[in-house]
């Protein structure tokens, strides 16, 4: 009579498979494991290990404090003010942001070969050409939507029952938009 054959697969030593290959791993990776190893050297010299020791450590205690923060009027106007500005940004154009950087490198390096400042009726002329008046435009577009602000009523913003007027905003803004300009006129 005739025996069946039987199906016989070895069975898999998974440990000794993982040994074999931790065995193995040095001589085929040795330039990989030296260039760790100095990595992680340098990581301990710079303190950047205390650190992280540290961070992981007081995680809970930093969690604590970002939740706090991020429960106040101010945290949650933080949050929403910085959604505001990502989206925005998403918005934009690459090419104007693009045009922008270039504009600005090419008055660094107009500058750099007249140190005289430009005259007050070669300003006026710049502002008057096209595109000039296409950002003046839109610079006047955003004071209206603040202005309609103003038109709704005061914002609250901040503890309690403290409002800020709309037109805060507005001062703020061109306070900053001076600074900006004052400091790219210094430093360029």
């Amino acid at each position: 009579m005739a025996e069946p054959i039987r199906n016989y697969t070895p069975r898999r030593d998974v440990r000794e498979e993982l040994r074999r290959k931790v065995e193995e791993a040095p001589i085929e990776h040795a330039q990989a494991v030296l260039s760790a190893y100095q990595l992680l050297q340098e990581a301990q010299d710079h303190g950047v290990l205390d650190t992280l020791r540290g961070g992981i450590g007081a995680g809970e205690t930093l969690i604590g404090t970002v939740s706090e923060y991020a429960n106040t009027p101010e945290g949650i106007c933080l949050l929403r003010n910085g959604l505001a500005a990502a989206r925005l940004l998403g918005e934009m154009d690459p090419a104007l942001l693009d045009g922008l950087a270039k504009a600005l490198s090419q008055h660094r390096h107009s500058r750099q070969e007249n140190d005289a400042p430009p005259s007050l009726w070669r300003i006026l002329q710049r502002l008057t050409n096209r595109d000039s008046r296409r950002t003046l435009g839109l610079l006047a577009g955003v004071t209206e939507s603040f202005g309609r602000a103003r038109e709704r009523g005061d914002q609250p913003m901040g503890k309690g029952n403290m409002r800020v007027p709309a037109i805060v905003p507005v001062i703020a803004v061109s306070a900053i938009a001076v600074v900006v300009s004052y400091w790219l006129g210094r430093n360029s």
